[in-house]
């Protein structure tokens, strides 16, 4: 059974991570995004980056702390020709 994440729940969550504040920002971010949990984000770092405020080192370092969180899951891909595109980040 899934649990909608309001953000009162969504608070007390991210008050009882270790994490800088601004990845609680960015994972808050990406679930607004995402339209909630078990969402998909389709953002480049870069864009994450402009959005926020961040660098786009920033974003990544916070993407990978939010991943070995258990919050997302990241999916690197590429198209046919071996180019890097955009992850998938999908919140949990």
């Amino acid at each position: 059974m899934e649990v909608e994440m309001n953000d009162s729940t969504r608070y007390r969550l991210l008050v009882g991570i270790a994490l800088p504040s601004s990845a609680k920002l960015l994972y808050s971010f990406l679930l607004d995004v995402a339209g909630g949990g078990n969402g998909t984000v389709w953002l480049s770092s870069r864009r994450l980056a402009i959005e926020m405020g961040l660098s786009t080192s920033a974003v990544r370092r916070h993407l990978r702390r939010l991943e070995q969180c258990g919050l997302i899951r990241l999916t690197s891909r590429y198209s046919t020709e071996g180019a890097r595109m955009t992850n998938k980040i999908t919140m949990l």
